[in-house]
């Protein structure tokens, strides 16, 4: 027989539970007896009650004793549940706060300071350990040991490793000292933590620190030629005043101070403002010996002035500045231009591209169709073609008869390149990144070369334009051809406009786009709208394909709009079509001192044509773990002539740390994707790396070479929430049973720790029957009744 006193005292078991009806027919007939006795005394009832209630209670006490009464409680086993001290031994502890003091030191202060008390009184009730944590778990034995230099605070990987390692055992609880900034904080939200978890905050969580930190950065390329390059920031502050900040960037290693490029701007109170700087081709000129890699650094400070004079109450400069990796392709994108005849659209069109340091326009144009042959066209015994009579050629064998067309090649790189005319085989016309058909019938590839055409795009990635003209689309017979799929209009169906008055506008997809734009405002934009003259020539098209794009069109007399530029991804590529056949009136009338928008338009459209275009071999770097350490993935894709996977490659990476070292990685190749190789590092210092990867095979001798940047700061995390994270840890102190300590608490949690649930407990058992207390309280019971009927006279 059980019964419960408090769960923090115990419960009273009763041995003799046969005689219980003995004791309560004693105490049943005491009670009666007192009554009777009672009853015709003279004095009050609540005095008399008072007198039986001592008599009963001191009666009832020894009759108790009969029934053997044990006091049986739980009690944690000394020394055997598990109490874990986990300390944050990250950067962020040495934050200082409002008090100057940073919360490294109240740590170190609160373990030494107490030591005697709290720290004891747990290491002799508990199986105390402690571990510190900051990329990963490991134990201390001594305050001295915490450097508070962590780069990242893995908190949730922490307490996972901590569960793992202490599966088996006793483990009771966590005391966890940390300023709730952790590196994984998402991670908290669903880790699975099944002890409870005490975080001990200290007097910094009631104080605001002043911080501006740079939280987001990222790089952008555009084909829009006044601003090709723009690095953009997110800048945030703490501040509960407006904050005047000065950010500046320039290139690592070139910190010179006419081209670091600055900005002054006020970030409102606990705000958020975003940043940008825009680079143009000729800050970021590439050098002929140089591998199109370069490293930028942006950094704020507070300042009144343009000095910038960072503040000293400043919590922390770490997240003051970010490296950003810029990576300019040093290769000129090769486009291939087929012309069906010497044009207007040719001139301006070349002139424009020809300044345009990225692009490599290669020219195949026809400047006399093929024509029947027949004897009396030329001298006696003469089979070349006339129009090359008595130029001096070193192989007349190979000059074009009148039954070929006559073809002339501008800016090849050799002798050998398009001299059998247009390529035959992928491995000639795959080397070109785009490909321009201007005013040229189909007729004029054969059914092999065209069916190369479409193989171009959907297989080799490239970009294919169509140029308006009286052989082009439709009128070209190209509706009988493979590029009938590949083009993003419908070949068979016509809607010609009416009168030869068109008006050049921009759709609203044109308008959304940087490539269709020239100017950064839509005030000069619609001026230079407004400066196209009216075109004549339009190859129209009733319809557009499914998933095209329309970029521009043009406006007939009735107001009837019809597509200019329409474009559609196709397989691996892009596909697009102007439409329009004489924007060369655009160029033809624009004044000598005016800009040539049409030419930065066609450098533009080029660009945008060829920016995304595989190349045989390409890196991309990824960020992963191996464990809880921060790795970079390094894959390569390579390709054959052909542009399929190409496989038995040598792929050796020499990667520059930040400190000037190299180290020679060997890429694997990967069980899952053909052409694929890949190989992992992990950077131990901070700063920009830069990757020289090379590829050989037998079949190729010569190597393919690229190179690849990144920038490691790994404690990017760890400074983003400079202020105390309250809230996270009052979320996981709920979620694992546990609850926020203050640190000036400690003592006091310490003590109440032994009365909580634990793991491992013992069964103690007290007789109470021979106690001396039960006794005296008894003999106090009949005393003080005697006493009292003494005082008043009764017997």
């Amino acid at each position: 027989m059980l019964l419960l006193v408090d769960p923090l005292i115990g419960a009273i078991e009763f041995g003799n539970q046969q005689w219980v009806w003995l004791v309560v027919g004693i105490v049943v007939a005491a009670l009666v007896a007192l009554f009777v006795s009672y009853k015709t005394a003279s004095q009050s009832g609540r005095f008399k009650s008072l007198l039986i209630l001592l008599k009963i209670t001191g009666i009832a006490l020894v009759a108790i004793c009969l029934l053997n009464p044990t006091l049986v409680r739980q009690r944690i086993r000394p020394g055997e549940n598990i109490i874990a001290l986990l300390a944050d031994n990250s950067a962020s502890m040495k934050i200082q706060d409002a008090d100057e003091e940073s919360r490294s030191s109240q740590v170190v202060d609160l373990i030494k300071k107490d030591r005697a008390e709290w720290l004891t009184r747990l290491t002799q009730d508990f199986d105390l350990r402690q571990y510190q944590f900051a990329e990963r778990l490991s134990k201390f034995d001594s305050i001295e040991a915490l450097t508070f230099d962590g780069r990242r605070s893995q908190l949730a990987n922490a307490l996972t490793d901590l569960s793992q390692n202490l599966q088996s055992q006793p483990f009771a609880a966590v005391l966890l000292f940390t300023d709730g900034n952790a590196s994984d904080i998402n991670d908290l939200d669903s880790l699975e933590f099944n002890v409870p978890v005490y975080p001990v905050v200290f007097k910094s969580a009631e104080t605001s620190l002043f911080d501006i930190s740079i939280d987001q950065v990222s790089v952008s390329e555009s084909p829009f030629e006044d601003a090709p390059v723009v690095i953009s920031g997110v800048l945030s502050t703490t501040s509960s005043d407006p904050v005047q900040a000065l950010v500046e960037l320039f290139q690592v290693g070139q910190a010179d101070d006419q081209k670091t490029q600055r900005k002054q701007l006020t970030i409102p109170p606990n705000e958020s403002v975003p940043i940008s700087f825009q680079l143009k081709p000729n800050d970021i000129e590439i050098k002929a010996d140089a591998n199109g890699l370069f490293f930028y650094n942006l950094s704020v400070l507070q300042a009144d002035d343009e000095k910038g004079t960072p503040l000293e109450d400043e919590a922390t400069l770490a997240n003051n500045e970010r490296i950003i990796s810029l990576n300019r392709k040093r290769t000129k994108n090769r486009i291939l231009y087929v012309g069906g005849r010497p044009n207007w659209e040719y001139k301006f069109f070349n002139r424009a591209v020809s300044e345009d340091k990225q692009v490599h326009l290669v020219s195949l144009i026809r400047i006399a169709r093929k024509e029947a042959k027949f004897d009396f066209r030329g001298r006696v015994g003469e089979e070349a073609n006339s129009l090359f009579r008595g130029q001096d050629r070193e192989a007349d064998e190979e000059t074009e008869s009148f039954d070929e067309a006559v073809l002339i090649r501008l800016n090849t790189r050799d002798e050998a390149e398009l001299s059998g005319g247009f390529p035959k085989t992928k491995e000639e016309l795959f080397q070109y990144d785009g490909l321009i058909l201007d005013d040229v019938e189909a007729s004029f590839f054969s059914q092999d070369q065209q069916k190369l055409l479409d193989r171009f795009v959907a297989e080799r990635g490239g970009g294919l334009l169509m140029l308006g003209g009286r052989d082009s689309f439709r009128h070209g017979a190209w509706q009988k051809t493979p590029l009938r799929d590949v083009l993003p209009i419908y070949l068979d169906q016509t809607e010609e406009p009416v009168g030869n008055q068109l008006k050049w506008n921009l759709t609203r997809e044109g308008w959304l786009e940087p490539w269709m734009r020239v100017h950064s405002t839509e005030v000069e934009e619609q001026t230079r709208l407004g400066k196209v003259p009216a075109l004549e020539i339009l190859n129209s098209t009733r319809e557009t394909k499914p998933g095209s794009r329309v970029f521009a069109e043009l406006e007939d007399q009735n107001g009837a709009k019809h597509p200019a530029v329409v474009a559609h991804q196709y397989g691996q590529g892009r596909a697009a079509a102007v439409l329009a056949g004489d924007l060369w009136r655009w160029s033809m009338k624009r004044e000598e001192v005016e800009d040539d928008d049409l030419g930065q338009s066609w450098r533009q459209m080029l660009r945008w044509l060829v920016a995304d275009v595989p190349q045989r071999i390409e890196a991309e770097v990824e960020w992963t773990q191996i464990g809880d350490v921060p790795a970079v993935e390094l894959q390569v894709r390579l390709r054959d002539e052909e542009y399929q996977p190409r496989e038995n490659s040598v792929v050796k990476m020499n990667i520059k740390a930040p400190d000037g070292k190299t180290i020679e990685l060997t890429a694997e190749p990967s069980l899952t994707e053909t052409g694929l190789f890949s190989a992992t590092y992990l950077p131990r210092l901070e700063g920009p790396f830069e990757a020289e990867i090379s590829a050989t095979d037998e079949s190729d001798p010569i190597p393919k070479v690229i190179h690849v940047g990144w920038t490691h700061k790994p404690d990017i995390e760890e400074f983003r929430n400079i202020e105390l994270n309250l809230a996270a840890l009052e979320s996981l102190a709920k979620r694992t049973g546990g609850e926020v300590v203050a640190a000036d608490q400690l003592s006091d949690f310490v003590k109440s720790l032994p009365q909580r649930e634990m793991p491992k407990t013992e069964i103690q058992s007290t007789p109470l029957w021979h106690s001396p207390y039960i006794l005296l309280v008894a003999l106090a019971c009949f005393a003080g009744e005697w006493g009292l009927r003494r005082w008043k006279g009764l017997p």
